[in-house]
C-alpha cells in the first residue's frame, strides 16, 4: 500500500510592490535600473511620474498636484489588492506625504479591505510635517544650484550635487534626462504627516550626498517613530544609479522586516 502523498508546501505570500517617487526635475525612467534589481528578487515595481516636472501649466501644477498622481498609483496597485512600499527620494518625499493618506494596509485590514501601503521608505528624501512646504523646510534659503526663471526651475551642477559616485557615461545620460520642474511644487505646503498617523516609516540615508546633507537626513528621520527601520548607503544622491544592486538588496531587506 503506498503511503500517502506529502501535504504541498504553504502557499508563499505574495511579494509587496514597491512603487518609486522620483525627486524634482527626474522622470520614473531614472529608477529603471534598481526595478530591473527588485524583479531578479521577485519584488514587482512602479514609478510616479510627477506633473510639476516638465508641465504645462507650472502655474497651477505644484506638489498638491504631484500628490494626486502617487495616489492615483496606489489607488491602482490597491485597487487589484496589493500590498504596497512607497519609496520616495528626494522632493518625492513631500507628495508622497499626502499620497498615501487614507491607505495604511493597517487601517484597511482592520476594516476588512485587501491592499494598502505596508510601508513608507523615504531615500534621502524630504519628511516634511503637515502645514510646512518644501521651501519652509529649507528655511526659505534657495540652494545656489537652483536656477529659477519665471515659474520654472532647472538645477545647474546637476553631475555634482546629485550623480558624483555615478559612472560618467550614466551621469551623462541622467543630466540629459533632466526636465524643469515648476517653482510652485517648493512653496505648496504638506497637507499630511504619515508618521505620526500610524504608518509605518523607513528611512534610507545616503552618507555622501551633496543636495541633502547626512545630518539633514538624520534630523528628517529622528521624526519618525523609535525603532523605524533605517539603512545606510555610501553613495551620493542618487544609489538607484550609482548603487542600484545594493539599494535593490537593500529594499529586499526593509521587506523582510515587516
Amino acid at each position: 500500500m503506498s503511503s500517502p502523498a506529502p501535504p504541498p508546501p504553504p502557499a508563499k505570500a505574495e511579494a509587496p510592490t514597491f512603487l518609486f517617487t522620483p525627486g524634482a526635475w527626474h522622470s520614473p525612467p531614472v529608477f529603471d535600473l534598481v526595478r530591473a534589481d527588485l524583479k531578479s528578487r521577485g519584488f514587482p515595481s512602479a514609478a510616479v511620474k510627477l506633473v510639476s516636472v516638465n508641465p504645462t501649466d507650472p502655474k497651477t501644477q505644484g506638489a498638491a498636484e504631484d500628490a494626486a498622481a502617487v495616489r492615483g498609483e496606489i489607488e491602482k496597485l490597491v485597487n487589484d489588492g496589493k500590498e504596497v512600499i512607497v519609496v520616495c527620494h528626494s522632493y518625492g518625499g513631500v507628495p508622497t506625504a499626502m499620497g498615501v493618506e487614507g491607505y495604511n494596509l493597517k487601517d484597511r485590514v482592520a476594516k476588512g479591505e485587501k491592499g494598502g501601503v505596508k510601508m513608507v521608505i523615504y531615500l534621502t528624501s524630504f519628511a516634511i510635517p503637515a502645514g510646512a512646504s518644501l521651501s519652509s523646510g529649507l528655511g526659505g534659503e534657495k540652494p545656489d544650484w537652483w536656477n529659477i526663471t519665471g515659474d520654472l526651475i532647472i538645477p545647474t551642477r546637476p553631475i555634482e550635487v546629485f550623480y558624483a559616485d555615478v559612472p560618467t557615461p550614466l551621469a551623462e545620460q541622467a543630466v540629459a534626462a533632466i526636465l524643469p520642474m515648476s517653482s510652485r511644487s517648493i512653496s505648496d505646503a504638506s497637507t499630511f504627516t504619515p508618521w505620526t498617523q500610524g504608518f509605518t516609516m523607513g528611512y534610507i540615508f545616503a552618507e555622501d550626498d551633496q543636495a541633502i546633507p547626512l545630518a539633514v537626513q538624520q534630523g528628517m528621520a529622528a521624526q519618525f517613530p523609535e525603532g523605524s527601520w533605517t539603512a545606510s548607503l555610501k553613495s551620493s544622491h542618487s544609489p538607484f544609479l550609482s548603487m542600484p544592486e545594493r539599494l535593490g538588496q537593500v529594499l529586499e531587506e526593509a521587506a523582510g522586516t515587516l
